[in-house]
Formats: structure tokens, sequence, C-alpha cells
């Protein structure tokens, strides 16, 4: 139970981390492109970026679900999480004015590899839980399932999607957000093999699998 605890917390704290990613990204106007549509329907129904963010995520659980993909208290918790961690720290920068809004592009492009690292350390450690993928890392495997077109296809046309779609609704990007294309899977496969985690052995424990464990575990707790 302590190991799986630690994990939990291992999980949050890498959401947390991935919040304060996201609000750095905002304030110099460099979004990543799932970001971007999360900015987009901010402005347009009128919620914060973590309500949207938050939104967003439960829609393609919702997808998943019908898809039948194999989900874990991680994908849950990455949907409800990240957007309330999100809207902290937002709300925490505008309180204590830590970091402006950079609008000048020789201030955003070191900050947005700032950004990238701070992203790529919280994706490390939620990954890392193996407590379950995230809800748009789900869908893009059922997508890849079902189209023809390799796993690298498919994150590019849905990210290409989600920017599309948050550009026309009004969200931000800027040259960090092309940036982020390109160097964050990057970064984040550095400082996963630094760490000494390999991303490509990871097992993900399901709902069911969770729920097996808690019961053997009351289980014992009630013979003891």
């Amino acid at each position: 139970m302590k190991e799986r605890l630690f994990r939990l917390v291992k999980l949050v704290c890498g959401l947390a981390t991935i919040g304060l990613s996201i609000t750095l990204t905002k304030q110099i106007g460099s979004l990543n492109p799932w970001n971007v549509l999360n900015d987009g329907l901010s402005s347009t129904v009128g919620i914060t970026i973590g309500q949207a963010n938050t939104t967003v995520g439960i829609i393609i659980i919702m997808i998943d679900i019908l898809a039948k993909e194999k989900l874990g208290i991680g994908t849950v918790l990455n949907a409800l999480l990240i957007g309330r961690f999100t809207d902290l720290f937002v709300g925490l920068n505008a309180s204590l004015g830590l970091v402006p809004k950079i609008t000048e592009i020789w201030l955003q492009i070191p900050l947005c590899f700032v950004a990238i690292l701070i992203n790529s350390v919280g994706m490390y450690l939620y990954l890392s839980a193996q407590l379950g993928s995230g809800p748009r890392d789900s869908f893009m495997l059922a997508l890849t399932r079902r189209l023809p077109f390799s796993v690298g296809t498919t994150r590019m046309l849905m990210e290409a999607c989600a920017f599309t779609v948050g550009v026309i609704l009004g969200g931000e990007f800027g040259v960090g957000t092309f940036i982020a294309v390109f160097c964050g899977g990057p970064t984040m496969q550095r400082v996963c093999k630094l760490l000494g985690f390999d991303v490509k052995k990871t097992r993900n424990e399901s709902f069911a699998e969770t729920w097996a464990f808690l019961k053997e575990w009351a289980s014992d707790k009630t013979k003891a």
C-alpha cells in the first residue's frame, strides 16, 4: 500500500508540475496546441483555462470509454486536476505578480524552453507513476488502431485539429507554440532517460487492477 500511495503522490506532483508549465506558457503567449484550444474555449464560453482543460478532458474520457480503451485512476485525475492546478497557479501569479505578461520574442523563446523542461519533468512524474495514461493519449491510441496512420502522424493530426479549432475560437499562441510542438517530445525523452525511466516499458494500471488490489488489501486487513 505504501508503494501505491507513493505512486499516487508522484502522480499528483506530476500533474501540479504540468499545471505550473501551462501557467508559464500562458504568460509568455506560447501555449501548446491543446492549450490553445483550452484558451479559445475559455475566452468563448467565459470560463477559466483550467475549467476548459477539465471540460475537454472529461469529454475525451467519454470518447475513450466508447472506444473501449483501458483507463486508470491517473486518466481521471489527469482530466480533473491539471486544470485545477493551472487555475491555482494562474491565480497565485496574478496575486503575487511573479511572472508578468511577456510579449518580447527574445524573452519568450528562452522561457518557452524553461516551460518545456518543467512540463517534461511533470510528464516524467506522471508517466512513471504508471496509474493510467492521459485522456488524450488514450484517444490517440484509439484513433491509431482505427486509422491507417502511425502514432506520430495521428498525434500531429490531433494537435493540428486542436490548434486550428483553438485559433478559430480566439486561443492565444506564439512562436513558443511551434517550439513546443517540435521540442516537447525530444525534451521529455531526454528527461526520462536522465532519470532512468523507459517510457516504452510503461505498463499502466487499469481501474480493474486497482480495484482488485484494494479488495485484496482490505481482505488481508480484515483477517489480521
